[in-house]
């Protein structure tokens, strides 16, 4: 799996459990909504550095083509 499918893909579940984390934990004590939802972002935050450094890799490798 390439470094921008495991990025998109981080990114979703990181999308996934914060959605879960905003609608769906009503019932939850806030310490174990805390934890999802500092879960959720640190997905997303894995998931858009990987993204970064995949077009980065992307922008490197067109300029030794050209």
């Amino acid at each position: 799996m390439s470094l921008s499918k495991k990025g998109y893909l981080v990114l979703f579940v990181g999308m996934l459990l914060l959605i879960s984390s905003i609608f769906f934990t009503t019932n939850w004590s806030i310490t174990s909504w805390l934890v999802l939802f500092i879960v959720s972002l640190l997905f997303c935050t894995v998931g858009i550095i990987m993204l970064i450094i995949h077009l980065v890799k992307q922008i490197k490798l067109e300029k030794q083509n050209k």
